[in-house]
């Protein structure tokens, strides 16, 4: 008699039996740890000699420029340190080693931080014109010009020495809820296996559980859903005294500031306009008719008795879908990176070649996607790659930050080359834009037509709808703690379920698992982030738009706007290349297009 065998347990790769290539080279940042204790130790010393600064800044303006180089000089080493010891522990973060070095590299960030807090509350007991005649005798008067314009701007937002002391000796507690979130999100919650549509037993993983979400078995995307979002629901009260913590530390900071809001703070830093974020609130739900209309499609194509949240990403046309391996996505964004020329080409092809980026999903590695500039070094790009059309978009994605990170290093300052978010999303959503372009070109039937513009329909969706809708959630939270009121799991699950019927319409019928997702987004750790994915990908695609009109001109603009890092205000960046995000104009622009592909899509489909 023969025993059936059951089928293995797909488990989760380990580090060691990935190939070197497809693994980032941080020996580009330290060849050795004892490279990085040594900077480690330089650090040390320029923190010592700050003091040395303190009671001199209006001495003169040779001592004010000195004083600004070496907080530079710290600031630079501390970026690479920390960007060393995070992308190490980011690879496994159940290394205990590597969360020591990040602790350590955040403290001594924090200690930095704290030695030089004098400078801003010192610097403006200088009156703004004597300051403005100090700053043009610099050795160098292009380096610190825009940082001067805008202290003078934050004026009223600037401390005392001694609150500037005691606030940048609070960032390491300040850090807490989002490193608690990490570590549970990232190193502890394991979550539970579902039979695949063959019947394998596989384990959930985050990239998995997004792969299952496009499978075209709808019992698949349930158990995915049901099991992978389970285990956020056993730590809902872990996780909303976490996102609470993390909100109370926003709104504080914005008080300590004298900001109207924590809103008011968090925008404030790059010069932007609350009211362009309260614009693209209100005119994006005042323009929901297209997405509605998506969802009751969706639900007619897919021939569902009820479309669940679990159902609004998996292709409409899975017969058209493709695996598409590394490689294939490597030579794909080349290939539709091409109208950008070739200085971008030749970094493109270099940072493939040299190994910037970290590939493939292993055990206890970082989740999801991103890229991090480093100035010392070059961008690295860490992906968790599983050969699906989706991670093809996601890797010119990314590579769309590293390009605009390396162009920016390589033609800004230090002190300039960091970039804001809300011009940064526009750099990686473009190549996407790009990408959907060059595999619409090769489309010769109709049903691959129909695939890309689905594709295409959920990249908005998801870029752009969700982005507002998670932006609207964020905005309600702080709201509530300014009010004075308490956060709680019951409050953002009712908060949550309300946009969810809003946002989606009457097609969805919410499961019971939708309510919970607030739980797992990590973005909510980093105050007012969201909302920049749905800004740039409106301001990308009105880009978009004159590169596929052949506008004069469009690429050395674009160029010159990746080049130009921090250097100015992102509001101006963008209108350099014709695109005033002041006005509700990109957004509306993107609620048509997105309309219009839905009715195509309908026609098309003949349904």
């Amino acid at each position: 008699m023969t025993t059936a065998t059951k089928p293995a347990v797909r488990t989760i790769p380990q580090r060691a039996d990935i190939e070197d290539k497809y693994k980032w080279a941080l020996t580009d940042i330290y060849k050795t740890e004892n490279d990085w204790e040594a900077d480690f130790k330089k650090a040390l010393g320029l923190i010592e000699k700050a003091a040395g600064f303190a009671g001199t800044l209006a001495d003169s303006a040779q001592t004010l420029f000195d004083c600004l180089e070496m907080r530079s000089k710290l600031s630079m080493i501390c970026d690479s340190l920390n960007q060393y010891a995070r992308r190490s522990q980011d690879l496994d973060n159940r290394v205990s080693k590597y969360q020591v070095l990040t602790e350590r590299a955040a403290m001594l960030t924090s200690k930095a931080a704290a030695a030089f807090s004098f400078v801003e509350p010192e610097i403006l007991t200088i009156d703004d014109d004597q300051l403005r005649a100090m700053a043009a005798q610099f050795p160098k008067t292009d380096i610190y010009d825009l940082y001067i314009k805008d202290l003078i701007r934050s004026r009223p937002h600037i401390r005392s020495a001694e609150v500037e002391e005691v606030l940048a000796n609070s960032v390491m507690m300040a850090r807490g809820p989002e490193t608690i979130f990490t570590m549970l999100n990232d190193a502890d919650l394991k979550y539970p296996t579902i039979s695949d549509e063959v019947g394998n037993e596989v384990q959930l993983t985050k990239q998995r559980y997004i792969k299952f979400m496009e499978s075209s078995d709808q019992r698949v995307r349930r158990d995915a859903n049901d099991g992978f979002m389970s285990v956020y629901k056993e730590h809902l009260n872990s996780l909303g005294a976490m996102l609470a913590s993390a909100v109370n530390g926003d709104v504080f900071y914005a008080r300590i500031r004298k900001y109207e809001s924590s809103l008011h703070h968090a925008l404030d830093g790059f010069n932007i306009p609350v009211s362009v974020y309260h614009a693209l609130i209100e005119t994006t739900e005042a323009g929901l008719a297209g997405l509605h209309k998506w969802m009751a499609l969706r639900k007619k194509i897919l021939k569902l008795d009820a479309l669940y949240p679990y159902d609004v990403v998996c292709p409409l046309f899975p017969e058209e879908n493709y695996e598409v391996p590394y490689e294939e996505a490597v030579q794909e964004t080349l290939r539709a990176t091409v109208p950008l020329g070739e200085e971008y080409q030749k970094g493109l092809r270099h940072a493939f070649d040299n190994r910037w980026v970290d590939v493939y999903e292993t055990e206890g590695k970082g989740s999801g996607a991103y890229s991090s500039g480093i100035y010392t070094s070059h961008p690295i790009v860490l992906m968790n790659y599983s050969d699906t059309v989706d991670n093809m978009f996601t890797l010119a994605h990314e590579m769309g930050h590293a390009l605009h990170s390396h162009l920016s290093c390589r033609n800004q300052p230090y002190q300039k080359a960091q970039y804001s978010i809300f011009v940064a999303e526009v750099a990686s959503t473009l190549n996407e834009g790009l990408l959907l372009q060059h595999l619409l070109k090769k489309v010769t039937d109709t049903k691959k037509k129909l695939f890309l513009l689905n594709r295409h329909i959920d990249n908005t969706f998801g870029t752009f709808f969700n982005q507002v809708f998670f932006a609207h959630f964020e905005l309600k939270i702080h709201e509530m703690v300014e009010r004075g009121e308490a956060l709680s799991p019951d409050g953002m699950n009712a908060m949550w379920e309300e946009l969810t019927k809003k946002y989606y319409g009457d097609a969805l019928t919410l499961d019971a698992y939708a309510k919970y997702k607030w739980s797992r987004i990590p973005h909510y750790y980093v105050t007012y982030y969201v909302y920049q994915y749905a800004t740039a990908y409106a301001a990308s695609q009105a880009i978009l738009d004159k590169f596929i009109a052949g506008e004069e001109g469009i690429v050395e603009k674009y160029l010159g706007l990746l080049r130009s890092g921090g250097s100015e205000y992102p509001i101006d960046q963008l209108k350099r290349c014709g695109v005033d995000m002041t006005t509700a104009d990109p957004v509306k622009a993107t609620l048509k297009l997105f309309a219009d592909q839905v009715d195509e899509v309908e026609k098309l489909a003949g349904v």
